[in-house]
């Protein structure tokens, strides 16, 4: 039985500047790690290609090593980076963002929530970028389609938060809400 009078769900707002938060970290994060990794991919293809080349333009190769390696980390690191962030949520039912604002994810009834509970929660909202990853990854250009209108349903159901439930579409499917961390029993 759901228990909401005893335990206040949080509201549209502090669940907006907890992703807002995550966000800013997820670009510092990524602003960081990505030129540095980037730069280890790169100046392994310019090797590469500085040997396949014969060693006699070594400027050429270092440009098309920059270019291959900050065209890597933008494709590998930032996706890398923010799928592992949100993992963490799936895990924990916490983010940096919800860390710093107090909140954290639950049962729906502000008990704490196992693993499983959080996992299934964390599909449903990476539901469009799983099949999108998915799509690009196995050359099917449907499932790319399909990703891209799933995740505008997740994102138009992110707003369902402002609803007496507070809760969003991925927090229905999974019986969870967001709540005070120190509210969760």
């Amino acid at each position: 039985m759901e228990n909401t009078t005893e335990v206040t769900r949080v509201d549209f707002g502090t669940r907006l500047a907890a992703l807002l938060l995550d966000v800013l970290i997820i670009f510092g994060i990524s602003f960081v790690a990505a030129p540095i990794i980037g730069g280890f991919l790169g100046a392994a293809v310019a090797t590469a290609g500085a040997e396949t080349m014969g060693g006699t333009d070594p400027a050429a190769a270092a440009a098309v090593g920059g270019f291959l390696g900050s065209l890597m980390a933008l494709m590998v690191v930032v996706p890398t980076i923010y799928v592992v962030y949100y993992l963490i949520e799936g895990l924990t039912g916490l983010t940096l963002g919800k860390l710093i604002l107090g909140i954290k994810v639950a049962n729906q009834d502000g008990t704490a929530a196992p693993v499983g509970t959080l996992m299934t929660r964390w599909a449903v909202k990476s539901s469009g970028n799983i099949l999108t990853i998915l799509g690009t990854i196995l050359g099917i250009s449907i499932l790319g389609s399909i990703g891209g209108y799933v995740g505008l349903i997740i994102f138009v159901g992110c707003f369902m938060v402002l609803g007496a439930k507070k809760q969003a579409i991925h927090d229905m499917v999974a019986k969870t809400a967001v709540f005070k961390k120190s509210d969760i029993v």
